[in-house]
Parts: structure tokens; C-alpha cells; sequence
């Protein structure tokens, strides 16, 4: 059992109450660290900001997606496309309508190519349009994405290396001090695992985060993918009944 008279204890006793705070670390941090600290806060800052954005996006999207759908079902039903297309420009905050509004308006373009030539195909040039709406949308989705992978990915070495720094501190300070006094070494130790500990905290939620909006673009990419192959298989029906 260690004696609370040993000199580890001592030390640590004379020690102030906040040494290890976010203050004391800042103040005792040496140059290198107090970059990667103030790049991890603003890696930290930015992944806020993507989360932010996206949650404001996706919930507009999904409130407008909502009304349209219902609007889109029922204009469907009637064989009415113009009131189909009409809603979905109603409804520019929705990916699935931005995504069927270019479906139907080459649709209504493909109608009247028709009128000139019976033997016209209608079906293949609105499946196009509708895969290239989808892929047009897909990179809308994917906004920031990339940004918080990379946040997620190197976060925890850009602390590892301020530790790794900070490390390298502690012997210095070992060399020229010696052993025998924990407080002369207490800044460099404090240091060395502050950045380790925020990288961590940078690249937890960013992960998190991450995975999160991937599902809700997976989310989404299945609801237009239903709308638009019910779209198609309501064109085809009344093409052949044509």
C-alpha cells in the first residue's frame, strides 16, 4: 500500500485544486499542441455545423415530401401528370419531387414528340430523366459527408500526435529536471492526454454523425425510388391503354 507520505502523494497534494482544467492545459500547452488543440476545436466547430445544416435540410425535405406525395398519389390516380408536375414544383424543398419533376416534364415533352409518330417510346426517356434527377440529388444528399468521414477518420491521430508532442515534452522536462519533482512534469502529462481525449471527443460524434444522415440518404433514396417506379408503371399502364 502506498504511504500517503510518499512523495507522489505529496506532490500531488501541493497541487492547485484546477491544475488539469481546460485553462491550466491551454496555458501549459506547448506551441505545436495549441495548434492541434485549436484545429481539433474547429474540426469540432465545423462537424456542429454540418449536423446542424443537414437536420434543417432533411426535416424541410421530409415535411415537403410528405405533402407532395399526397398530392402526387392522388394526381396519379387521376391520370392527371400536368397536376403531378405542378405539385412537384410546388414543392421544391422535397428530393423526391426535385427528382419526379424532371420525370414528368420530359414526360410531357416525350407526349408530344408522339404526337408526330405513333411508334414513339415515352417510357425510356423519362427513366433516364428520373436517373439522372436521382443522381443529381444523391450528390445533394451527400453534402458534407465527406467532411465529417475525414473529421471521424483523423481526428484521433491529430491527437495521438499532440500526445505524441507532449510526450516528447515530459522527457525533456525529465531530462533537464530529473524525476523528483510530478509538478515540473504535471503541464506535459496534462498535455499529452488532453489531445488525445479531445481528438476522441471530435471524432466520436462525428462518426455518429455520420452514420446517422447515411441512413436518412438511404431513407431517402428508397422513397424515390418507390415514387418514381410507380410513376413509371402508371405511365406505362396508360401508354398501353393509349
Amino acid at each position: 500500500m502506498i504511504s500517503l507520505t510518499s512523495p507522489f502523494c505529496l506532490a500531488l497534494a501541493e497541487m492547485p485544486e484546477n491544475a488539469f482544467g481546460p485553462k491550466a492545459i491551454w496555458e501549459s500547452a506547448s506551441l505545436p499542441n495549441k495548434g492541434i488543440i485549436c484545429l481539433l476545436l474547429c474540426l469540432l466547430v465545423l462537424q456542429l455545423y454540418i449536423a446542424v445544416e443537414r437536420t434543417f435540410v432533411y426535416a424541410q425535405s421530409n415535411a415537403a415530401t410528405r405533402s407532395f406525395l399526397k398530392l402526387f398519389v392522388a394526381a396519379l390516380r387521376s391520370g392527371d401528370f400536368d397536376a403531378a408536375r405542378q405539385a412537384a414544383a410546388a414543392h421544391g424543398k422535397s428530393h423526391v419531387a426535385m427528382v419526379l419533376k424532371q420525370g414528368l416534364v420530359i414526360f410531357q415533352y416525350e407526349k408530344q414528340l408522339k404526337t408526330h409518330g405513333q411508334d414513339h417510346d415515352v417510357v425510356q426517356p423519362v427513366e433516364r430523366a428520373i436517373a439522372r434527377g436521382s443522381a443529381e440529388v444523391g450528390d445533394l444528399l451527400k453534402k458534407g459527408m465527406l467532411s465529417l468521414a475525414t473529421i471521424g477518420a483523423l481526428a484521433p491521430f491529430i491527437g495521438l500526435l499532440g500526445t505524441v508532442i507532449g510526450i516528447i515534452r515530459v522527457f525533456a522536462d525529465l531530462k533537464s529536471s530529473g524525476a523528483g519533482d510530478i509538478n515540473v512534469l504535471a503541464g506535459s502529462i496534462g498535455e499529452a492526454l488532453a489531445t488525445t481525449a479531445l481528438g476522441l471527443m471530435v471524432a466520436i460524434p462525428a462518426v455518429w454523425i455520420y452514420n446517422y444522415f447515411t441512413a436518412q440518404q438511404d431513407q431517402m433514396a428508397t422513397r424515390i425510388s418507390n415514387a418514381a417506379s410507380q410513376m413509371v408503371d402508371e405511365i406505362i399502364r396508360r401508354e398501353g391503354q393509349g
